[in-house]
């Protein structure tokens, strides 16, 4: 029969115990939250204004482009509170037609200009802006396409008001491709934009850090990468109000019906270019997939540039002729 001693022995043990592992489930859960406060901090808020800088060698062009040209700035208030930076550029012959650029992570409106002679001598006007949190618009932190499809509705408002019989294309590289797919689910039901090119685009977004960090870590136990991610996206949510997983063009496409040419380098080390065959067999309207060989993340319009031309007026033509 046990004495008081050992009962009260135990006691203590079984606190003890219970103590200890209440404190290292506090600990692991407060080095998890910094982690994830940290590695959010990195992904949407830190590395969004470098600038690569054969983006930043354009601001040369865009500044003459404003000050000897036509060609209109323009600045809108997006619904969440921050200003949106654009720049409007008209084909030499009056036209109604329009196509909006998105560029990708760390770019600027800049980006666009690479695209400007192929869309300007194809009788479109260009619109070029730079997204939340880059350049010279506002925003907390870049969201990856969750709130950018919103402001990128306000700018098809916009060309809708200087115009109401506008013609509206998206074309998008990289998260400026995923946001523009995202957006293709909002345009489905009035139908405002008539088409999208996606150059580059991920097709879901934890799908690929979850990835790009086990490839870079070699892991082979990536439960705490998925467990790291999940604290980020809580951290995303209780900053900026979304979630990581939230950002999935590929769960936006099942309703969509909008042509939509999907563009991907096969040599992509960003984005695997299975993202976009990914992408391609989920639409379920008119779509199209092209494969550059030996290119790299977005890097088409420069690498294989008449050959990324061709593929994308042949996709005008067509949807014109419609």
């Amino acid at each position: 029969m046990d004495t008081q001693l050992q009962i009260h022995k135990r006691k203590i043990y079984l606190f003890t115990g219970l103590s200890l592992v209440l404190s290292l489930l506090i600990a692991g859960n407060m080095l998890l939250l910094l982690g994830g406060i940290i590695f959010h901090n990195e992904l949407c808020l830190f590395n969004t204004r470098t600038e690569f800088i054969y983006y930043k060698n354009l601001q040369a062009r865009l500044k003459y482009g404003l000050e000897m040209k036509n060609w209109q700035s323009v600045q809108l208030q997006s619904r969440y509170g921050y200003a949106l930076t654009g720049t409007f550029i008209p084909s030499s012959i009056p036209s109604n037609k329009t196509v909006i650029f998105l560029h990708g992570i760390s770019a600027t409106q800049n980006m666009g200009l690479h695209y400007e002679d192929m869309y300007l001598s194809n009788g479109y006007n260009l619109l070029i802006y730079d997204a939340r949190g880059h350049g010279e618009s506002g925003g907390p932190c870049t969201s990856w396409g969750y709130y950018e499809k919103y402001d990128l509705d306000q700018w098809v408002d916009w060309l809708l008001t200087k115009n109401p019989q506008s013609v509206i294309g998206v074309h998008g590289v990289s998260m400026g491709a995923a946001t523009a797919l995202m957006h293709a689910a909002l345009n489905e039901p009035a139908k405002r934009v008539k088409f999208y090119i996606a150059d580059s685009a991920y097709s879901d977004f934890t799908t690929l850090i979850s990835e790009k960090i086990i490839n870079l870590t070699h892991s082979e136990y990536p439960l705490w990468v998925y467990i790291l991610i999940r604290y980020a996206s809580f951290i995303a949510y209780w900053q900026s109000g979304f979630l990581y997983e939230e950002i999935s063009p590929v769960r936006e496409l099942a309703h969509v019906t909008t042509p939509i040419l999907y563009l991907h380098g096969a040599a992509d080390p960003v984005v695997p270019v299975e993202m976009s065959r990914t992408l391609y067999e989920a639409t379920k309207g008119y779509r199209e997939l092209y494969i550059f060989p030996n290119t790299r993340h977005g890097r088409a319009i420069i690498e294989r540039k008449n050959e990324y031309q061709n593929t994308i007026v042949r996709f005008l033509n067509l949807i014109n002729s419609k």
